[in-house]
């Protein structure tokens, strides 16, 4: 099976594009923060013989419209609705940020729409967490303003836990770990040279976007995780109806995993389940560290037989 891009468009008119795999019924991957639908392409594969996957472009990101005046984590539940509309799909993904949109979505559709969704990881923080926080997410803003891309990324890397462990070590200062970033950076660059080299950038193109171009959607991240900070913003999850999976892995921060364990105690029909062994990039594709396999044995067990069926042996 092969991935079909293909376009919809959404309340306000911009366009979602998304990425088509698959038979069977309707499941929404809804990718996370330094993403594109292309970073689940493996985990569609695998779940391809079961589901009919479809893979979003958030706005602002890569073959989709741009983000818009006025962006709110509203605009991309009614991005998901758009896709529902034009698929039929009834079962969402989300990872990260995007497991954020999908419970909104969940609160927000009509139960007709929306049967089973399942969350990775969302980045829920208490209210005594919030200042904190939003001090380095306004550094990561004025960097990406100045340009300084490298900076941008140091900064989120540090203040979401994420990136390679040494960015994690008291051993390296940050002056290093920007040096590290914009090596990385210039690596992809001259990368993505050569791959063009007498190939014109084609719209159908199945290549995902950089880290480079990806940086400034952070911004949008952010404001989808801020939104939901907070325990009365936790408390509202009380109203999903929906019959929930929620995922975590054993290696990720302990803020993450605080937010699944938290996840469980508020939503009605929820589960949980701590992957042993993984972390947060545990969906993505090989080539950034995933497993999507691991990943796809929950959920094809999950949206066909739901929470209350003998959960599946690993490997």
């Amino acid at each position: 099976m092969t991935l079909q891009l293909k376009t919809t468009h959404s309340k306000d008119g911009t366009k979602i594009a998304y990425y088509q795999i698959g038979s069977g019924p309707g499941l929404i991957i809804l990718h996370g923060a330094m993403q594109a639908g292309l970073s689940h392409s493996e985990l569609a594969t695998h779940l391809s013989q079961s589901f009919t996957c479809y893979l979003p472009d958030r706005r602002g990101r890569n073959k989709s419209g741009p983000t818009g005046e006025d962006y709110s984590t509203r605009k991309e539940v009614q991005d998901v609705e758009s896709i529902h509309v034009s698929t039929g799909a009834k079962y969402i993904f989300g990872v990260s940020s995007g497991a954020f949109i999908t419970l909104k979505a969940a609160l927000a559709a009509p139960s007709s729409h929306i049967e089973r969704i399942a969350v990775f990881e969302p980045p829920w923080l208490p209210e005594s967490e919030r200042e904190a926080t939003m001090d380095w997410v306004r550094r990561y803003e004025e960097e990406i303003g100045r340009g300084e891309v490298a900076e941008a990324l140091t900064t989120a890397m540090l203040g979401t836990q994420m990136g390679p462990p040494l960015f994690h070590s008291k051993y390296f200062p940050r002056v290093l770990l920007v040096w590290l970033s914009k090596m990385m950076l210039g690596g992809e660059q001259s990368a993505n040279r050569k791959s063009k080299k007498g190939n014109p950038p084609r719209e159908d193109s199945m290549t995902p976007p950089s880290f480079q171009e990806l940086a400034s959607t952070l911004q949008n991240d952010f404001k989808v995780g801020a939104e939901m900070f907070g325990e009365q913003n936790l408390e509202t999850l009380a109203a999903v109806k929906t019959e929930t999976l929620v995922l975590g892995g054993s290696r990720s921060p302990a803020y993450l995993r605080r937010a699944v364990r938290e996840l469980e105690k508020v939503i009605p029909h929820a589960r949980r389940v701590e992957l042993e062994g993984v972390s947060h990039v545990v969906t993505c594709n090989k080539a950034q560290g995933g497993k999507p396999e691991i990943i796809a044995r929950e959920l094809q067990h999950f949206f066909l037989l739901g929470n209350h069926a003998k959960a599946p042996k690993s490997n």
